[in-house]
């Protein structure tokens, strides 16, 4: 090939991202975590997210190049992080916002198909009915 990189990807957690939450829950680095400010989440290589699909984008979790999850980030509340300081500049309260259009971009970036289909919660969404 031409020495063309593939993109990196960002692990979001469909299953960690609850109704309430402002923002979507992203993974941290190494698998250590979740964050929803944008700075603090992991950059998965591309190899390593395709070597090991069934456990970064099963449904529960789905894998979306950096570039769209960045696109989609806008400013949080400083008051919704923790270790914020009136310092900091505004990239470092980049969060992605837990919205319908949002959910519905970053399903249409997947990096594969899931093994699950994705549910995700966010203000709005249709209650998913309990198992009896």
């Amino acid at each position: 090939m031409g020495g063309q990189r593939m993109p990196d990807y960002i692990v979001i957690s469909v299953m960690h991202t609850l109704r309430e939450h402002r923002y979507i829950t992203l993974w941290a680095e190494d698998d250590k975590g979740y964050r929803w400010r944008l700075s603090r989440a992991g950059r998965y290589s591309n190899d390593r997210i395709m070597a090991h699909l069934d456990y970064y984008n099963t449904g529960s979790n789905i894998a979306v190049p950096v570039a769209i999850v960045e696109s989609l980030a806008r400013p949080g509340n400083p008051r919704d992080f923790d270790g914020v300081t009136l310092d900091m500049p505004v990239s470092e309260l980049l969060a992605v916002p837990n919205t319908k259009d949002v959910w519905k971009t970053l399903l249409a970036n997947v990096i594969a198909p899931t093994k699950y289909k994705p549910h995700p919660e966010y203000p709005g969404a249709r209650r998913r009915k309990e198992a009896a």
